[in-house]
């Protein structure tokens, strides 16, 4: 088969693709030239129709090629493309039960795994499509380069984030916070909100740094201590010095 990356998903379907003004089967290099007329068992056809006629003669179908790739390349079960061939010709529920000697609500959750499976592939599809066309998206926020360790709780929405900060703090006139958050996720928001406030490129004494925090927080020294664990904020080895990576 043809290169996947190549194809589109109404190329897949249909067993062929239009290129280079050719009708070109998918699974083999048999193509045939837009324009031109063929003879198949005395009877005269157009490229399109050809190819057609190809895959049914060659191939089967092209269920039964796309069903015939290894696991690697459609994602299915021996068992379920198996059932899959059933569904295909049009076998019900109990005739697949008899067939496979399994019990009918076996099947039944046979068949509805194969939709979820379904649904689950087109969004997925839809989702990387988008992805790869997108300009400037951003999803989530971003991790700074300092970060002590990045996991889970860096994975936060920019939604999540504009709710945690609302939650957190007062903006009214400067920032204040009400609670200091338990969860980690939670922290890393905060942190990150009170680290923009800090100037780049300026080194602050201990003295300028836990005013700057406490106009925020009333324990400046909690802020303090989770701004330099998360990477936020930096210090000699002295504690004399601090200032923003």
């Amino acid at each position: 088969m043809k290169n996947i990356d190549n194809l589109t998903l109404k190329d897949l379907k249909n067993g062929y693709e239009l290129c280079d003004n050719s009708y070109k089967c998918i699974f083999c290099d048999e193509e045939f030239q837009n324009g031109e007329i063929y003879k198949h068992e005395d009877r005269f056809y157009d490229a399109k129709a050809m190819v057609k006629n190809h895959i049914h003669d060659v191939h089967n179908s092209v269920l039964y090629e796309l069903l015939e790739l290894d696991k690697k390349q459609n994602m299915l079960s021996s068992v379920q493309k198996r059932m899959l061939s059933y569904f295909a010709a049009k076998k019900t529920d109990k005739e697949i039960s008899e067939l496979t000697k399994t019990s009918l609500s076996t099947v039944r959750q046979q068949r509805y795994q194969l939709k979820e499976k379904a649904r689950q592939a087109k969004v997925l599809l839809a989702i990387y499509e988008l992805s790869a066309d997108a300009k400037d998206f951003k999803a989530y926020i971003d991790i700074h380069q300092s970060a002590r360790m990045v996991d889970d709780r860096y994975l936060t929405t920019l939604k999540e984030e504009q709710e945690i900060l609302n939650k957190v703090f007062e903006f009214d006139p400067k920032l204040r916070m009400k609670v200091f958050p338990a969860k980690q996720k939670q922290k890393v928001v905060v942190l990150k909100r009170i680290a923009e406030q800090l100037c780049d490129d300026k080194k602050y004494t201990e003295k300028e740094i836990n005013m700057f925090l406490e106009s925020i927080y009333d324990d400046y020294v909690t802020l303090r201590r989770y701004l330099i664990e998360y990477g936020f904020l930096e210090r000699t080895d002295d504690g004399q010095w601090y200032w923003k990576p």
